[in-house]
């Protein structure tokens, strides 16, 4: 698992380094935990591996309740489509508005644009 390999996570962190942005999609934040550049950032994981990610740092702000985050130049996905539309709001940030929708009407596909719409954190599941 990569998340163990620390000569992995070392070139990881040097890359995330020389980026201007770092996104990542389901557990691939369970990556960037390990790196410890999240560290008192707020972050998000996939809800079903959610405590396995979480126990990997503590001392990220994780939110179990966000489709994705973005802290600083961290944006951080909860799932796979939730990827999709975190990504819809990252080019909507280095764009516009306008081109991102474009974008997404040319796919055919319907955007949450709010990163709290999401209707896999637990607590929302249990309500309903």
């Amino acid at each position: 698992c990569l998340v163990n390999d620390k000569n992995f996570i070392e070139k990881l962190k040097i890359l995330i380094d020389k980026s201007a942005y770092c996104l990542s999609v389901c557990t691939g934040s369970a990556l960037l935990a390990m790196t410890t550049m999240l560290d008192h950032k707020r972050a998000t994981s996939n809800k079903l591996a959610f405590n396995w990610v979480t126990s990997l740092n503590a001392k990220i702000l994780w939110q179990r309740h966000a489709r994705w985050t973005v802290d600083d130049k961290f944006y951080t996905s909860s799932g796979v489509s939730a990827g999709i539309d975190m990504s819809f709001a990252f080019l909507e940030h280095v764009t516009t508005s306008d081109f991102a929708d474009n974008v997404a009407r040319d796919i055919e596909y319907v955007r949450i644009r709010d990163s709290q719409s999401d209707p896999f954190s637990w607590e929302k599941v249990l309500l309903n």
